[in-house]
């Protein structure tokens, strides 16, 4: 039930958009542009944050978890023991 229209940069579940802050969006992005792909949390700050991003991995953590909860995903963003994040897009 969950849409992610890249090139307009919109989130819809059924009928409700879903407002993303603009680093939620440039997450959610990487996963679905590499789904199913374990990526690491450097991966994801450096795609999602621009590859000069000094920032703590920490943050990515705080990110998913926000995402997690806005779009309903606890079971489709899945955490990668000592790797990162993947997006499973397989059904269940």
């Amino acid at each position: 039930g969950l849409r992610v229209d890249l090139p307009a940069h919109r989130v819809c579940r059924g009928r409700r958009e879903i407002t993303l802050t603009p680093q939620e969006y440039a997450l959610l992005e990487a996963l679905v542009v590499n789904h199913d792909l374990a990526m690491t949390r450097e991966q994801l700050l450096s795609i999602a944050w621009g590859y000069d991003y000094e920032g703590e991995t920490r943050t990515v953590d705080v990110h998913i978890n926000r995402l997690r909860r806005k779009l309903d995903l606890s079971r489709e963003i899945q955490t990668v023991y000592k790797v990162g994040y993947r997006l499973d897009t397989h059904e269940s």
